[in-house]
This record gives structure tokens, C-alpha cells and sequence, in this order.
């Protein structure tokens, strides 16, 4: 079989009694205990449950958990699942797993040339991993030449309003394009209908159209870029608003710089919510913009497979640009990629086919907005030595930009957790060199 599967491995089915018990607790006499032992009669349930969900009432399917095991899909699968935001994921890493054997998706419907031709193309693409991994070249770094049809596996938990969002949107909204979205979208629809049968199909009916993103256009050659971040949108008085917010909470008298600090190290720091901020950052690797995705406590949009693929643009890991015969080998896959995109498009390949011939360093843009305590947490992550290199070079941009405006006074704390608590959770893992914040800049000890 050409695609891969979605499996659900958990389905807690005892779950029905508590959504049936929810459905009925806010109209019926009783405590919760008392309203649950009057559920139990599967028919009964499930008739009120799907007449609860029709009346738009959908929180309360949210009591249903799943797992779904993702088997050998394509990394564009990948992408798309992870984008949803009320859900769980452990993906295979391939900064630390050899992918040389991962294997690829052929995607359905392209005219028999340019389907030979993208075969071929990601054959060579293997074999050039395989090259860069035995010239030196780390495999955080290998796997940029990776195209987007190469095989993942991963696990996602999620409650069933967000697996009926995200079977929708497989089957009917933008992933509907994509042949290999739309046959998982109809595994997971028959797993789940043998539990909640007649929900989806009631959801699907009444499911809006999604506007689709406009065509990428002409595939064009491009060249190896460095990130670019700006600030789009900020508080026009942060300080103000974050010290109000510390009156009103009660638990600071107001903004200063002890408590500033103090606010850092609280386990609930919950006043930095008031702050919101909105960054677009161009020229991010595809495979770095799953790093952004796994916060879930953001707003993130981008651009697609597609258009990263049509611009040409590519990132360029400082092992390989130090290394003459990477770099010939590694720019020149760059090239030949947009060549055979270009004739594969010639040849009568449309869009959701032509998105497989992306790469993982193929870069994009992306639209970001998250909270200042968010961003707390982002910047103790991706900030570390420890995170990879092209997360950690854009995360500390955001931060050097946000020191250079009247948020500096917040903002000049914010760094890797050993700057911002004094401790290194990465234990056996640490980079040994701790980092100290002073005056708004971070020092090594």
C-alpha cells in the first residue's frame, strides 16, 4: 500500500457514559455521581449525545479521548496534523534518527512521466542524505535535502471535537486537496463512526467551505537565505499594561525590577498574559517550522509546501557551508529539485502532487502571535544551547528585538532557563555553560 494509516489505539470507550453524563448534567436533578449511574444504556447514550451535538452543544464529546498512531504517512501528513492545536504529539526526531531507510509516499493522480520523474528525483534525494551523512554532516543538517513525500511515523492524542475538526478538514476543508489526506481522513472517519456512528456525517453536512490558498505560481530557482524577523504588531505601552496587571492580581504592588524578576521565577506568571505580541519571521526552514507548531500556546500561520517550493529558497547549516563538497552537493540538490518541479509542473503535475517535491530546507515565511508569558516559556526552550541551531538563532532574534523597544525593561530577563532560573534542566544532556543575564545581555560563565 502506497499511504500509510491512522490508527486509533485508544478509544476509551467507557468514555461514552461520561460524555452521555454530560449531556444530561446541566439539565437534570442530581450530583455528578448520581447522573453518571443513570447513563450506561449505549442506545440511549449515543441517541442523546448525537441530539446534544446537533443543538451545537459540542463540548461535550470533548470528555472522549483518542489515540491515533500515525504509520508511515509522509512528513507532509506530518505537518498538516500537528498544526492542530488541541492535540498531543511524539514525533520520530530527525535530528537523532537515521532516516535513510524512512522510505517515500508517491502521491496519487500524477501523469505517469512526472510521476517516473519525482521517483527518480527522491531516490537521489536518499542517496545525497546518505552522501552528506558520510562526508561529516550531522543529520539535523542531512536531513534539509530530505523532499516532503519521505515517510513519518508519530503518535497524537486528542478529544474527539478536535479528531471531528481535524477529520473535516482532511476530508472537506484544506487538506482535501491531497489524495493521501483525504484516505486517512476516511480510515479515521470509519474508526470513529463504529463509536459515535452518524456524528461525523451529521458534522460533515454542516461543515463551512474552507477559502483555499491562491496558486503558488511559476516554480523558480532560488539561493540559500538567512532568516529575517520583525515585530508586527506590540502593546503601544507594555510596561503600564504589565503593571497593572500585577496590581490588579494583588500579589505585586506594581512594575519594578524585582518584581519583574520575581514575576520570572512564579510558577503562575499569569500577568504576563496581558502582553501580546505578533512577529512574522521569513525565510524558516520547513522542518523548523514544526518547532513553532509544537507550542501550543500560539496563533501561527503560514505558507505551505507549495509556495516554499516555488520560491526556491533554501537554508544553508553551517556544516555545510564549510565543507566544499557538502556545499557543491547540497546547493546543487537545491537546483535540480526546482528543475524537476518545473517539468514535472510542465507535465500536467497539479498542486497537491507538486507539494511532495518540497524539501525540509526549502524555507517559507510565517505569521506568529503569542503572549509575553509564552514567550517566557518559548525563550527557556528554544533559546538553550541545547536547541537546534536554526530554532535557537531565530528565538534569540525575537528576544534581541523585544530588548530593543520600551518592553526592554520586561523583556531584558527572558533568555535560556539556566539564564532566567539559575538551574539547567537538561541534566546529563547540559551544555556545561551556563548563562548569566546582565544589563539586558547574556554572559557565559
Amino acid at each position: 500500500m502506497n499511504y500509510g494509516t491512522a490508527s486509533i489505539l485508544q478509544r476509551n470507550e467507557a468514555a461514552l457514559r461520561t460524555v452521555a453524563s454530560s449531556a444530561r448534567i446541566s439539565t437534570q436533578q442530581g450530583t455528578a455521581l448520581e447522573i453518571y449511574e443513570k447513563s450506561g444504556d449505549r442506545q440511549k447514550d449515543l441517541n442523546l449525545v448525537n441530539k446534544v451535538l446537533a443543538s451545537g452543544h459540542k463540548s461535550v464529546i470533548e470528555h472522549q479521548t483518542l489515540s491515533i498512531a500515525f504509520d508511515n504517512v509522509s512528513v507532509l501528513v506530518e505537518q498538516f496534523v500537528i498544526e492542530f492545536r488541541l492535540a498531543s504529539f511524539t514525533v520520530k526526531s530527525r535530528r537523532y534518527v537515521d532516516f535513510s531507510d524512512a522510505g517515500y509516499v508517491v502521491p496519487e493522480g500524477m501523469p505517469p512521466e512526472a510521476e517516473a520523474l519525482y521517483r527518480t528525483r527522491t531516490e537521489e534525494l536518499f542517496a545525497l542524505y546518505d552522501q552528506l551523512l558520510k562526508l561529516g554532516i550531522p543529520k539535523e543538517d542531512a536531513r534539509f535535502v530530505l523532499p516532503y513525500g519521505f515517510r513519518s511515523n508519530f503518535f497524537a492524542t486528542m478529544n474527539a471535537r478536535e479528531l471531528i475538526h481535524m477529520v473535516i478538514a482532511m476530508l472537506k476543508g484544506q487538506g482535501g486537496a491531497f489524495p493521501e489526506l483525504r484516505a486517512l481522513g476516511l480510515q479515521l472517519k470509519e474508526q470513529f463512526d463504529e463509536m459515535y456512528p452518524g456524528v461525523l456525517d451529521a458534522e460533515l453536512l454542516h461543515a463551512p467551505e474552507c477559502l483555499e490558498e491562491g496558486d503558488a505560481g511559476p516554480i523558480l530557482a532560488g539561493s540559500a537565505r538567512d532568516p529575517e524577523v520583525r515585530i508586527v504588531s506590540a502593546p503601544s505601552n507594555p510596561v503600564e499594561v504589565l503593571g497593572t496587571a500585577m496590581r490588579f492580581g494583588r500579589r505585586f504592588g506594581g512594575f519594578d525590577a524585582e518584581n519583574m524578576r520575581r514575576l520570572l521565577l512564579d510558577a503562575r506568571p499569569r500577568e504576563l498574559e496581558a502582553l501580546n505580541y505578533s512577529f512574522r519571521i521569513d525565510n524558516v526552514s520547513l522542518a523548523c517550522v514544526t518547532h513553532f507548531t509544537r507550542h501550543r500556546m500560539l496563533s501561527l500561520m503560514l505558507r505551505h509546501e507549495l509556495s516554499a517550493l516555488a520560491e526556491g529558497n533554501y537554508v544553508l547549516p553551517e556544516s555545510i557551508g564549510g565543507n566544499p563538497q557538502a556545499l557543491r552537493l547540497y546547493c546543487g540538490a537545491f537546483e535540480a529539485q526546482t528543475a524537476a518541479a518545473e517539468r514535472a509542473q510542465e507535465l500536467g503535475a497539479d498542486g497537491s502532487s507538486l507539494s511532495y517535491f518540497a524539501m525540509a530546507g526549502h524555507t517559507t515565511s510565517i505569521l506568529i502571535s503569542m503572549n509575553a508569558r509564552e514567550l517566557l516559556h518559548f525563550a527557556k526552550l528554544r533559546c538553550c544551547a541545547r536547541a537546534q541551531w536554526e530554532i535557537r538563532g531565530i528565538a534569540r532574534a525575537m528576544i534581541e528585538l523585544l530588548n530593543e523597544t520600551d518592553a526592554q525593561p520586561i523583556f531584558c530577563g527572558y533568555g535560556p532557563t539556566c539564564a532566567v532560573t539559575g538551574r539547567c534542566p537538561e541534566g546529563k544532556m547540559s551544555c556545561g555553560h551556563p548563562v548569566r543575564i546582565e544589563n539586558g545581555s547574556w554572559n557565559r560563565k
